[in-house]
């Protein structure tokens, strides 16, 4: 096979690999240097792309002596100096120089010298003007090897990888912008579909609202609705540098513009998991509320108990053959459930009439609840609440208390109601008229100047939330709502 037409750039990011953390003299510590010089890149990298400017030299010492302690290794303070300056420069500190290597290229077909660097001078951070110490930050080789494969994406989750995508788009490299934006598309697809899934679990077995929180951990609506807003304020910090690429040549300016409509399009998709946390966050009341019963319903018969000490160690058993058949659904590779045990187990439950109504009830629910939006019930309820916002510039959840049982029964009528005041709730919006996307707040938005012009004035207006932690909660008996009030920003 012939050299492939790359091969020399393709080398030098091998050569950064293959030369980190060697030639140093560490004594015991030689074999674990590779690993130690990568975690300090990453925990740089980490700090970098979350503005945190503790990058300095004595701060990547404090980095590496807590992994060695991570990886309960002794060293003293010289290996540790060895260590960090063997990552920052070639060979002697003193001359603080560029690593070498010489690679073949498939084009002068000759060995040339490659220079380069793991880390480099962030200026922007460095106020030597004012004293300040040396702030460093990767280089493009280093950020190479963190990004070279996808597992370790995995752990520095959305947020990280949204900053990253903003550091990429202030420094205008656009195309690995948009690779980034690719993979913040792929992370929402997976996160989304964790929440359908998680919305089958809980209706499939109502006690995985407290058994199963891998979904979104342990955290509360108020934290996720913090997490949200977090998240939009970075896609509008990225947005923000759209004007400023105008003056481009024409095919930069291309090539932004159709990042930018990407980034639009992870904006979209992140805004359509907003919707399906609240949709299953909505569920988990209805259920708690409606079938309280499911998470009380404790099974009266027991393995250990009915079988295993009533029977087997009270009576014994007639031939040691039973044995191997009592347990063999316990054992056997080859078992019949597709369940989790306890899920398999479960299934040989006797259940009564009432769990058979409950049970009913539930599969009932579940169909009615991919009925078809009622966009027109939507619109002649938000009537009112942009009316309040055109006024007084704000509208909260507790004047609901003064509807009527008509007007209560049409907010009740179906979940989306009161699911778009919470989408409003979770994040920031700016109202537009003219809006095609999958939105619902902004096609609600639309369907409201049409039948009403006036709400006009509202367009191109921010929308923002806010709690009163002092009211007392919206509670219809079917329905509990903290007190959020929408209002219009000044």
């Amino acid at each position: 096979m012939t050299i492939e037409k790359g091969f020399f750039n393709r080398m030098k990011k091998m050569q950064a690999i293959r030369m980190l953390g060697s030639g140093m003299d560490l004594g015991e510590l030689n074999e674990y240097a590779y690993e130690i010089c990568f975690l300090l890149i990453q925990n740089v990298f980490m700090r970098e792309i979350t503005e945190n400017i503790n990058r300095t030299r004595n701060d990547m010492l404090l980095i590496t002596e807590r992994i060695i302690n991570d990886m309960d290794l002794k060293c003293s303070r010289e290996l540790v100096d060895r260590i960090v300056d063997g990552t920052l420069w070639y060979r002697d500190p003193s001359k603080q120089e560029s690593f070498n290597a010489r690679i073949y290229n498939e084009d002068t077909r000759k060995k040339e010298e490659f220079s380069f660097r793991y880390f480099k001078v962030d200026r922007e951070n460095s106020h030597w003007e004012s004293g300040g110490p040396t702030v460093y930050m990767l280089s493009e080789e280093s950020q190479e090897m963190i990004f070279i494969t996808r597992e370790i994406l995995e752990e520095f989750g959305f947020d990280l990888e949204q900053f990253y995508t903003l550091q990429l788009i202030k420094t205008g490299n656009f195309v690995k912008a948009r690779s980034s934006i690719d993979n913040l598309i792929a992370r929402v697809r997976v996160l989304i579909n964790r929440e359908k899934e998680y919305r089958m679990d809980i209706i499939r077995d109502p006690q995985n609202i407290f058994f199963d929180r891998n979904t979104r951990g342990r955290k509360t609506e108020e934290e996720i609705k913090s997490q949200f807003e977090d998240e939009q304020k970075v896609f509008q910090n990225m947005f923000a540098w759209k004007n400023r690429y105008n003056s481009l040549p024409e095919d930069k300016k291309t090539e932004a513009e159709i990042m930018f409509d990407n980034l639009e399009r992870a904006r979209l998709m992140h805004d359509s998991l907003a919707k399906h946390v609240m949709e299953n966050l909505a569920l988990e009341l209805e259920i708690r509320v409606k079938y309280p019963e499911s998470f009380w319903n404790i099974t009266n018969f027991s393995f250990k108990k009915d079988i295993w000490q009533n029977n087997i160690v009270k009576n014994g058993l007639a031939n040691m053959d039973d044995l191997e058949k009592l347990m063999y659904s316990f054992f056997s590779p080859d078992i019949e459930f597709i369940y989790p045990l306890e899920w398999a187990w479960a299934e040989q439950t006797i259940r009564t009439k009432r769990n058979i109504k409950k049970l009913s009830q539930i599969h009932e629910d579940e169909n009615w609840e991919f009925r078809e939006t009622d966009w027109k019930l939507l619109t002649d309820l938000y009537t009112d609440v942009f009316k309040k916002l055109m006024d007084k510039g704000e509208f909260s959840i507790l004047e609901l208390n003064e509807a009527n049982d008509y007007d209560k029964a049409r907010w009740l009528s179906q979940k989306e109601n009161i699911d778009l005041f919470m989408m409003f709730v979770i994040s920031e919006t700016v109202l537009e008229s003219n809006y095609t996307g999958e939105d619902d707040r902004l096609r609600l938005f639309k369907l409201l100047c049409e039948k009403n012009p006036e709400f006009r004035i509202l367009e191109n207006r921010k929308l923002l939330a806010k709690l009163d932690r002092d009211a007392e909660i919206l509670n219809w008996n079917e329905l509990s709502v903290s007190p959020y009030t929408i209002y219009i920003e000044e």
